[in-house]
């Protein structure tokens, strides 16, 4: 029998009680109530504590001296209604969805913690247990849970993402960058309203913010080095009525994202958008453009030392298994994490489309093959049991 197989039926069982139950970004009450029961009875060594309303961090401490390791699990869902009826373990939630994985690190990270109960007596210095409240809402959970200063004395931290759109079996692992600086963005444009049969009277921002959009989409193409990853993206607009089609209205606005693996390509294109609104306020005599620009998570930075460490462990237990995919552009607040202590962060495949499971993340159909958490639990188990050595670097 393997190290691990022990745990893989409460590991399932867990996981899918969570994914029937999820809960939107600060809201995660419940979840962090399960939780907390699962392991007040399975690793009842654990000292529980909630630094924030919707967190838990599960702490042993052996009582020895040796590093502090955290294994941090994500737990909100999306605001997002499923379309998985095949699945007996669907949400049960209206407009909640565990869209992302985030159920599957939960049940991860709480058998690992069960693992460390059973392996206390041959452990030192402390193991935290990170459950970590709304990932998918910037500025995100991970940024206030760091602002207790908690972390700040952390030797190593490991994180994973169960990721659908890479075969179960495969793990991503990779030295520095590992996500991107996501941003969000909205302009609204404040111009002069007309009947729609004499524009001439009008200031039209519906043609401002078309005209907007089109220029938006240049920045990446001949605003920055092409060697570097820029995506700014316009995914909302909004102007006018469908009722009220012969009116040019006095306002309008589209928003979208900025995705970086630069600050200085970050600070860039934000430049830019301010000469392009200037631009564009000079083209329109009396228009006004305002630019909201929410600063979100910066890019995950994979420690290169403890990376490569993890990165021997994980070639050990699955030779010929790991691979070193380009750094998304997706975000991760993890990135938090990774600013104060030195972290390592990967992604376990977890797609299968034999079982159906092939849909991205945030799809109403989007689904993980169970047989990656074992994966990702095995390598947990690794990371643990190699904490000195990670923590010294």
């Amino acid at each position: 029998m393997s190290e691990t197989a022990k745990y893989v039926p409460d590991m399932i069982a867990w996981r899918r009680h969570l994914h029937m139950y999820p809960e939107a970004s600060f809201e995660e009450h419940e979840t962090v109530a399960y939780l907390r029961d699962v392991l007040t009875k399975r690793a009842p060594s654990a000292k529980l504590s909630n630094p924030t309303p919707t967190s838990l961090l599960a702490t042993f401490d052996t009582g020895k001296p040796g590093p502090t390791i955290g294994i941090r699990s994500d737990i909100d869902g999306l605001v997002m209604q499923e379309d998985r009826p095949d699945l007996e373990f669907a949400s049960r939630n209206e407009n909640r969805m565990h869209g992302c994985g985030h159920d599957g690190h939960m049940a991860v990270v709480l058998s690992a913690m069960a693992w460390v109960e059973d392996n206390l007596a041959d452990l030192n210095g402390q193991v935290v247990g990170i459950f970590q409240h709304a990932e998918e809402t910037p500025p995100g959970g991970a940024k206030e849970m760091v602002a207790t200063g908690l972390f700040n004395d952390f030797d190593f931290i490991f994180g994973f993402h169960l990721w659908s759109t890479m075969p179960t079996g495969l793990i991503d692992i990779k030295e520095g960058p590992a996500s991107a600086n996501s941003d969000l963005w909205q302009m609204t444009f404040t111009g002069k309203g007309a009947h729609a049969s004499t524009p001439e009277d009008s200031i039209s921002p519906v043609i401002a913010a078309a005209n907007m959009t089109s220029q938006l989409m240049s920045i990446a193409a001949v605003r920055v080095n092409g060697l570097q990853p820029a995506v700014v993206t316009t995914t909302y607009m909004e102007a006018g009525s469908a009722n009220a089609l012969n009116v040019i209205p006095p306002t309008a606005k589209i928003g979208g994202v900025v995705r970086t693996h630069s600050d200085d390509v970050q600070a860039k294109v934000r430049d830019v958008m301010g000469d392009l609104i200037a631009g564009a306020e000079r083209a329109n005599p009396g228009m006004e453009i305002e630019l909201d620009y929410l600063v979100g998570y910066p890019m995950v930075w994979n420690d290169p030392a403890r990376t490569a460490i993890v990165h021997e462990l994980a070639e050990e237990r699955f030779p010929g298994k790991i691979v070193t995919e380009p750094a998304m552009l997706g975000g991760e607040d993890f990135a938090e994490f990774s600013r104060v202590a030195p972290s390592t962060y990967v992604f376990v495949g977890a797609g299968n489309p034999d079982k159906g499971f092939d849909a991205g993340h945030h799809n109403p159909r989007f689904g993980i093959d169970e047989d990656s958490l074992e994966i990702a639990l095995q390598l947990t188990i690794d990371v643990l049991k190699n904490r000195e050595r990670l923590a010294s670097g």
